[in-house]
């Protein structure tokens, strides 16, 4: 009989997941606070952004494997079929990252799409191919992370989150001497990223050995292609959405009056602001993974509540208070110029808890209940509004771009969420009437 949820529960669960998502966000935060001591901070924080955006964008469908691994791994079988089907839908944006780091397709898409200048475009075209490197890292951790989500032990992905902060740092103070600019916070993501997979993997190989070998009469047998295609591309589209909200930001403020100084400072917010709000994102996994029937959605939707009041009074705090200075001025080491721009878009930051709690937590509802077609969709709408909102700056060139970004980003949060609790909320009418409401 499965164990009722409970905030106690939800709490066990998701906290080690919150020590996991910040330190992969710290990640970024510290790659920034490296190469913003380079002699140029603003081109090597711009190439580093749009190289770090765009291939992000392109693979992030490796997102919805641990989503699949949470779904379908049910057997030792299992795992061939899952891991040929993550392997194909890995391969196409691969190639696509390999054509742009070395033909002129990145030119275009950094200096054209983008609007950087030419030295920023030389560092992204090589950070994007030192930052392909991680396709097969990670396609291992997903699977890895979600074998561990589905035994509910996510205390092990703190250990290796924790390997993978400690690698990255060592990274950052050894490359410099054989690498420079934006390829430098590159080469040290996939380094750390590659250790930490390696700790998950130990992990997870015992997990692994305790599931059955295959199917036992009656139950569940291996996904099909097609079942895995049918269940996942939503998913794949919805992923994708993130990293798309953030290329369609920063493709308009490339067009505006100081492209750099925008895509430097928007740089800076989306990885101070992910920083702070991104535990959000694991709403998704403790919905699907945790929520089995509808009375479980109580305690699920309560605990959502207690983040957001907690990550948005922290937010407030630190871009509300002298705490401000310390962070990006000391801790960050950021110019008075890129400070001053950065300041005005963080202090709406906490905002952002609200708008990423209801999104995540619909979708993993959603996930779990196997009903993912209605995330196409809202993945499309986010980018979409995001895209609309951050179109001003060709209106309105001497506005804040950073403001702009975050505003656009919120907003393309806000609509999904309301798009899918009425999906929500068909879907459970539908069942209550006896009907499929798939």
């Amino acid at each position: 009989m499965t164990e009722n949820v409970t905030l106690r529960i939800a709490y066990r669960f998701f906290v080690p997941l919150i020590f996991m998502t910040e330190l992969n966000m710290i990640s970024k935060s510290v790659i920034n606070a490296a190469l913003a001591r380079s002699p140029d901070q603003n081109v090597t924080l711009a190439a580093f952004h749009v190289a770090f955006t765009l291939y992000f964008a392109l693979s992030s469908s490796t997102e919805v494997c641990a989503v699949l691994t949470l779904a379908f791994l049910k057997t030792r079988r299992a795992l061939g079929r899952l891991a040929r089907f993550m392997v194909l839908i890995v391969a196409v944006p691969w190639m696509l990252a390999q054509a742009i780091s070395f033909t002129a397709l990145g030119d275009w898409a950094f200096g054209g799409l983008f609007g950087a200048s030419d030295a920023v475009v030389a560092q992204a075209k090589s950070a994007t191919f030192l930052l392909s490197l991680s396709a097969p890292v990670l396609i291992t951790r997903s699977i890895c992370f979600g074998l561990i989500l589905m035994h509910h032990r996510t205390i092990f992905i703190t250990y290796a989150t924790l390997v993978r902060l400690a690698s990255l740092g060592g990274s950052l103070v050894l490359l410099p001497k054989f690498l420079a600019g934006a390829a430098v916070g590159a080469a040290a993501l996939v380094i750390c990223m590659t250790l930490e997979t390696a700790v998950a993997l130990a992990f997870a190989q015992g997990i692994f050995r305790k599931l059955p070998i295959d199917t036992e009469p009656g139950s569940e047998a291996p996904p099909s292609f097609r079942q895995q295609w049918r269940f996942s591309w939503p998913l794949m589209m919805n992923t994708s959405a993130e990293m798309g909200v953030v290329t369609a930001i920063s493709i308009f403020l490339g067009l505006s009056a100081q492209p750099d100084l925008a895509l430097a400072a928007f740089s800076i917010v989306y990885g101070l602001v992910s920083l702070l709000m991104s535990p959000m994102r694991n709403l998704v996994a403790t919905a699907q993974t945790l929520v089995k029937t509808i009375a479980d959605r109580r305690p699920i939707f309560i605990f959502a509540l207690h983040l957001i009041g907690f990550f948005g009074l922290l937010g407030f705090i630190l871009f509300h208070s002298p705490l401000e200075d310390l962070l990006l001025a000391d801790a960050m080491g950021l110019q008075a110029e890129l400070r001053n721009y950065c300041l005005p878009a963080l202090k709406l930051a906490f905002l952002m808890s609200v708008a990423w709690a209801y999104s995540a937590l619909f979708r993993g509802l959603l996930a779990g209940a196997r009903n993912t077609t209605m995330l196409a969709a809202t993945g499309v709408t986010r980018i979409g509004v995001a895209a609309l909102i951050s179109s001003t700056s060709l209106l309105f060139v001497t506005a804040n771009g950073a403001v702009i970004g975050i505003v656009g980003w919120m907003a393309g949060y806000g609509a999904e969420a309301g798009l899918l609790a009425l999906r929500l909320r068909r879907l459970d009418a539908g069942r209550a009437g006896g009907k499929d409401g798939a």
